[in-house]
């Protein structure tokens, strides 16, 4: 092989190394970015600030920090700060298609006296 043949592909070669390298350091520069743990979750701002169209990585860069993946299109991120809340986001072929808050079922009964349980509380403990 002559070197007008390797150039070229050495050229891609390394090409391909730089940019694997840096979409693999990408994630863990987001979620270094975040002061605290807690924001590599989403918060309700955020989850306004994503549009249709955008991708699984702009969603992340949004969020910082990525989402829980539920099944092939759907991940979830858990809220900042409340326990009882999360935001579903859907994708196709990389692009958003939908987005929901969803309520997280669930309550404490700790600490509470047994005249303000709820009707379901008390069913469960039966």
């Amino acid at each position: 092989m002559t070197y007008g043949r390797i150039a070229p592909m050495i050229i891609v070669l390394l090409s391909a190394i730089v940019l694997f390298g840096c979409s693999s350091n990408k994630m863990i520069n987001i979620e270094d970015s975040n002061t605290y743990a807690w924001q590599k979750y989403m918060n309700e701002d955020e989850f306004n600030q994503l549009k249709e169209g955008m991708s699984y990585m702009e969603v992340v860069e949004v969020a910082r920090g990525p989402g829980e993946q539920v099944d092939d299109s759907k991940y979830i991120w858990q809220d900042e700060l409340l326990i009882t809340q999360a935001y579903e986001i859907e994708f196709k072929e990389d692009k958003l298609i939908g987005k929901k808050i969803i309520q997280k079922r669930g309550e404490s009964t700790r600490d509470l006296p047994a005249e303000k349980k709820s009707d379901d509380q008390e069913e469960n403990t039966k």
